[in-house]
């Protein structure tokens, strides 16, 4: 498990990051820019480590699959990322571990019984984190909720099937290039659209100015990713899923932290209650 705590940190960090640097630049080109280094990274490792002719349509097309669902979650991320509290994205992420335990409940011969008490802990924080927050400087639009729904799911769904693809020892390494690269494509896509790469000599000096922060960035989430799929590889995602409660938690802590946004004493108790249930989780499944 020291795999998901060293990604759980790593996430975390990675959260306050993207908060701090999109207050200054725009979705599409932090995406795009961040990816073209972590492709980079993460395709010379695989040609490196493996030989690429060893893997069938059958797991490219599955792992494109996630690949896509993982790029759709990143930008409905990354776009309330942009004028929301990092709070709200981390309460939606506590209620991704419901989504995947009902699969794993319908679909799979795991026991889910036993996490029945600790989902419903974590339900009731979060309802009690909303209903406290309704009339705060924080609270967000009814587009902004259903874009963190939408980031849910895709993140969720995402995460069975690298689940599934790790089962059937598609290495780890290939997932995420496969990622990358998709998110490089859609990326750079989106900035043509944009009209924002038509005259790419006007970005030169915003490339310079956040190179060695893109960089960091690049980093830690190749890291985090590879340390989260080795950690899901030799658990299941209801045991990954809880222990990844602890992520949204560390974020609003950090959120806290770097922007100085105010955690009230409500706030702390639906943390607490929260981080309960999921302790609760983390027993049950374990």
């Amino acid at each position: 498990m020291i795999y998901l705590i060293i990604a759980i940190i790593l996430f975390s960090f990675n959260n306050v990051l993207w908060k701090k640097n999109l207050a200054t630049i725009s979705v599409g080109l932090l995406m795009t820019y961040r990816s073209f280094f972590t492709s980079i990274l993460a395709v010379s490792f695989l040609f490196y480590f493996h030989d690429v002719t060893e893997f069938s349509f059958t797991q490219i097309s599955k792992t494109f699959t996630a690949a896509i669902l993982g790029v759709i979650g990143l930008f409905t991320m990354l776009t309330v990322y942009k004028k929301a509290s990092l709070q709200w994205a981390a309460i939606y992420n506590l209620l991704g571990i419901s989504f995947t335990v009902l699969y794993v409940w319908l679909f799979k011969e795991l026991d889910v019984k036993s996490s029945l008490m600790g989902i419903s802990i974590i339900t009731i924080g979060f309802i009690f984190y909303i209903y406290t927050n309704k009339n705060s400087s924080l609270k967000i639009n009814l587009k902004q909720h259903l874009l963190l729904i939408l980031m849910t799911l895709c993140f969720g769904t995402a995460t069975i099937l690298n689940w599934e693809n790790l089962n059937q020892k598609i290495p780890a390494i290939f997932i995420i290039a496969n990622q990358e690269v998709l998110v490089f494509i859609c990326g750079t896509t989106l900035l043509f659209l944009q009209k924002k790469l038509r005259k790419p000599l006007q970005l030169v000096p915003t490339l310079q100015k956040y190179f060695y922060r893109v960089l960091l960035m690049s980093i830690v989430i190749l890291l985090g990713l590879l340390f989260s799929f080795l950690g899901l590889e030799i658990t299941n995602p209801i045991i990954s899923g809880a222990l990844f409660l602890a992520s949204p938690i560390t974020t609003i802590l950090f959120s806290a932290y770097f922007f100085k946004e105010k955690i009230k004493v409500t706030d702390w108790i639906a943390i607490g209650v929260i981080a309960f249930g999921a302790f609760l989780l983390h027993l049950q499944t374990t």
